[in-house]
Order: C-alpha cells, then structure tokens, then sequence
C-alpha cells in the first residue's frame, strides 16, 4: 500500500492522455493466516468501568465547610467582665475569631499504642483508650470565609481544603481495621492576657472513670500523636469487640477553656426615712471564671463497613472461600484460623439495613470528599460557677400576641374589602 499512484482527473482525458494505472494491485499469494475470533454482541459498559476505576484508588482529597458557633467568636482580647462574652466585636485585630484561635490538623487512628481499660471490659467486648497520629499540619490546611456563605443567625460560615491528597490504602489502626474515619483536630490557642487554661479528658486504665487534666498545647509535625507539651498522648475510649469485628466510640474526647472575669456582687443595706425603707447597693468584684467545652476532634467518614459479618476458615478446601478472606480479617478464636470481617461498602452503595455509605465524586484518579462540619463550642454548665453565671442572664420578655382572630375565617381567600 506505499506505492505512490497518480490519479488522472476525469476532466483532463482525452485520446493524447497517457495512460495511468489508477488502481493498486493486489498480490495474490497462497499464505495461511489465524482467523481471529470476534464477539460483535460484546458491550463495553462505561459505568462498569468506572467503578472498577474508584474501587481500585483510595486517594481521597478533602475538603468542606464549617459553621462555628461560640460565644468565644468575636470576642476581644483583653475581655474582663461578664458582659464582654455578649458584646463581641468583628472590627480590627484584637478580638478572637476561628483563624486565631486554632490550629487545625488532619489525624488518622494510630496504627499502635492504644491504651486498655481494665477491669470494666464485659466478656464480648474491651476498651481501649484511642489515640491519634497527625498527617497533615497547619501548614497543609486552608481556611477562609464561604462565598455568600452564612448561617440562621446571620454569621460568617467558613470554608476549608487541604493542600495534599491522601492515599488511605495502608491506613490501618491498631486492631488492624482499615481505616474508615479521618478526623480534624482543633488544637485551641489559649489567651496569655487574660490568662486562659485549657484540659483534656483522662481516663483511668484500671476503672476507666474519667478525669481532667490541665496541659499545654504543642506544636505537632506529621506522624506525632496527638499530646500534650510534655508528651502525654490525647485520645478518646473506643469499644472492641472480636468476635463480631467491630468497634465504636464510647466515650469522645473533649476540651475545656477556662476563661476568667471580674464578677460583681451586689448587696444592699437598708436605712429608714420618714419610715421607708430606703435599700443602698454596694458593688464589690471579686474574680471569678467561666469555663467552656468542645470536642476538638471533627469526623471525616471515609467508607462504612457491611452491617453483614462474614466468616470462614483459612482451612477450607474451596478456593473460592479462602480468597474471599482480607488481609485485615481477624483470627477468632486465635490459632483456630476461623477468620470473621466485615466488608467494606463499595463507593456509591448504601446499606440497606443501616442505610450507611458514601457516593463521593471520583474524577482525576481522586475521591472528592466533602464534608459539612458544626464545630460549635458550648458553656459548661455542669461547672457551678458557670451555670451561676448564666442563670443570671435575663432576656426581656416577650410581646404577649392577641389570641382572638382579627377577621371572619369564612373571609379567607376573599379579595380584601
């Protein structure tokens, strides 16, 4: 097929034209060549495609929005006095807002470490302390106000992204379990004027009774655990059970803020004139704090596991049963090889028990997740001095509404008069 032919136009031939061969000849030649088969009814299914496509690839990149609600927000620096916690301001640099109060990392489950409770743990199931690995810091999150983004009460919502993709294909916890959760860990920035302290929950490893502890944040580099300045690890208490190869949160983490104010105290002395009692107040200060709470640990659901538990043993002489079981299946009873796992839910299918699973957005070899966060930080008003604080606060009380109708129900839907 390279021989070059030259093509005479009909329009140019007469009886002086030269004669051309117009046409390439074909070389017949007694080879023996494969028939290969073709199946014309084979039907190529994108979707299928597809999804054997976002199955395959675990890299997972993030991003989201979220709603803080605190009464911390806006406040000044240099706030002393109750009212400054109702007076907040949004105008110049001393007032507190989301970006200079925290410091936000993105944490998985630590793959080792976790801490067991003692003594409390039912035959079925133990507890465990859960602790946290940083991998991504401060220097790898964005945040920034959502464009025409906010919330009932007419305050600024906020976006965020990180700036890495994550692979979570090795990402494993301490059970072994392939992780289903990511977390961003606020990390809060206590005030040095006025002077602020922050503590975390502790639970004992004998009684698991929980506790406070006070402690200085610290600055974390990927791969520390979540700790304190002098390395004591923070975490939360989860439940395991082996034999039905599951666990869950029992019991979450959460910081407390204590904030200090001057309180004034009014009293009053009564003296008699003309035969009145005539009562004079006298206002004394005295110091006096509030303290707040939050979880500093925001979820990121990455995948669910099957509500379904599967069983089988490595034993088995059916192929097809062996290789059905993961490499995370656990061992139950140990040294039996009676493995039980659970499933992971595949993208875009949902359970139909639980009613669990995610359908994120898979393009570019990426798995787009957003998530939609209210991070909110509340009053602790199982702290007397709080609650005292807060049972004085009065609001005005409302216009009482005419109950009696102003017109003639049979009017309704007549033009009006």
């Amino acid at each position: 097929m390279d021989e070059n032919v030259k093509i005479l136009l009909g329009s140019t031939k007469n009886i002086k034209s030269v004669t051309l061969d117009t046409h390439n000849k074909i070389e017949l030649a007694d080879k023996r060549s494969l028939i290969h088969e073709y199946d014309i009814r084979n039907v190529l299914s994108a979707t299928e495609v597809f999804d054997r496509e976002r199955e395959a690839n675990e890299i997972y990149r993030i991003y989201g929005k979220i709603e803080y609600m605190s009464l911390l927000n806006g406040l000044k620096n240099d706030y002393s006095l109750l009212q400054d916690f109702f007076l907040p301001v949004f105008t110049g640099t001393t007032h507190k807002d989301i970006f200079n109060s925290f410091d936000f990392y993105l944490v998985k489950p630590a793959v080792s470490g976790y801490t067991h409770i003692s003594g409390i743990s039912a035959i079925s199931t133990i507890r465990y302390i859960r602790y946290f690995e940083v991998i991504a810091t401060p220097n790898e999150f964005e945040l920034f106000p959502a464009g025409f983004g906010y919330n009932v009460y007419g305050e600024q919502t906020y976006a965020f992204s990180f700036t890495k993709d994550f692979d979570v294909s090795n990402y494993f916890d301490n059970f072994g379990y392939p992780v289903t959760e990511l977390f961003i860990y606020a990390q809060y920035k206590k005030a040095t004027l006025p002077v602020e302290s922050i503590s975390a929950t502790t639970w004992s490893h004998s009684t698991g009774i929980s506790g406070r502890t006070v402690f200085q944040p610290t600055t974390l580099n990927i791969g520390d655990h979540i700790k304190t300045s002098i390395g004591t690890k923070i975490g939360d208490v989860v439940e395991y059970s082996n034999s039905q190869f599951f666990q869950s949160q029992l019991h979450p983490q959460i910081f407390y803020i204590s904030t200090p104010f001057t309180k004034k105290i009014i009293t009053y002395t009564y003296i008699v004139i003309f035969g009145f009692s005539i009562p004079i107040p006298h206002i004394t200060t005295v110091s006096a704090r509030l303290i707040w709470k939050y979880n500093p640990f925001i979820p990121l659901r990455l995948r669910y596991f099957s509500s379904q538990l599967m069983r089988a043993n490595s034993a088995s002489t059916t192929y097809d049963i062996v290789s059905a079981i993961p490499t995370y299946a656990t061992e139950y009873p140990t040294g039996t090889g009676n493995f039980v796992w659970r499933n992971i839910l595949p993208q875009g299918y949902f359970d139909p028990i639980t009613d669990e699973g995610v359908d994120y957005p898979f393009v570019n070899k990426r798995r787009y997740l957003f998530s939609n966060n209210l991070f909110y930080i509340t009053p602790d008003l199982n702290d007397p001095e709080t609650l005292d604080a807060f049972e004085q606060i009065r609001f005005p009380l409302p216009t009482p509404v005419d109950k009696n109708p102003s017109g003639d129900l049979n009017n309704i839907g007549k033009p009006c008069q």
